[in-house]
């Protein structure tokens, strides 16, 4: 999978590798100082992370499928809109701001993946799609009681990011790191939810930033794959 993306032979795999490296740095440093006082740094670290990866689908344009590797670039750059929105502290506003961006985000990850979904095929995938699904109902009218004016909007949010992890769940040429990259950013955006409207999470930031990194960067290693030539 690696040198399908990373050793293409078109001239830009120097390039495609130093965004690779560069967002796994920055997201190596932002868990670093993921504790600290806002500040620029850590926002830009928080931002960059994906952020680095928008450029990834775009050099394949001409060799791949232009529509979805556009959408799989605008996928990146709305969960890094995300990112920033929830990096920045101060304004209440920051956090519907940063759901409609992540919104906007699995909807262009489902109209990556649904054109190339079939079922899940082994009993493990519809397992794991089935524990996401109820997972998903469970966790909504467990916070649904402290939601008050969020309650549409989070759940809005929760049938996109269910979609987008069944659509990935859905795509065998995928599995398995498909699948695992969207049942983690499942888990992150679930413990944010629990933390803010439930309870305290324990170690939130590192489980959060962690399952979020992580899956979004299987989510872009196991796409770029299937999309490029």
């Amino acid at each position: 999978m690696l040198e399908r993306i990373f050793m293409t032979g078109d001239g830009l795999d120097a390039l495609r590798i130093a965004l690779a490296l560069l967002s796994l740095i920055a997201a190596i440093a932002y868990q670093v100082i993921e504790r600290a006082a806002p500040s620029p740094l850590r926002t830009g670290l928080k931002t960059a992370a994906i952020g680095l990866l928008v450029p990834l689908p775009l050099l394949a344009v001409g060799a791949g499928p232009a529509l979805p590797l556009l959408f799989l670039s605008a996928a990146f750059l709305f969960s890094a809109l995300g990112d920033l929105f929830l990096a920045m502290k101060g304004d209440a506003r920051n956090f519907p701001r940063g759901i409609a961006a992540f919104l906007v985000s699995h909807l262009f990850y489902i109209a990556v993946m649904v054109p190339i979904a079939s079922a899940p095929e082994t009993l493990a995938q519809k397992a794991v799609s089935l524990a996401v699904g109820l997972g998903a109902i469970a966790l909504y009218f467990t916070l649904a009681p402290t939601l008050g004016k969020m309650k549409l909007p989070v759940g809005a949010y929760l049938v996109a990011i269910l979609v987008m992890a069944l659509s990935a769940l859905a795509i065998p040429e995928g599995a398995p790191l498909l699948g695992l990259g969207a049942v983690l950013f499942v888990i992150s955006d679930s413990v944010i939810a629990f933390d803010k409207f439930k309870s305290p999470v324990p170690a939130r930031g590192l489980i959060v930033w962690i399952t979020y990194y992580v899956g979004q960067a299987l989510m872009a290693l196991s796409l770029l794959a299937l999309l490029m030539p």
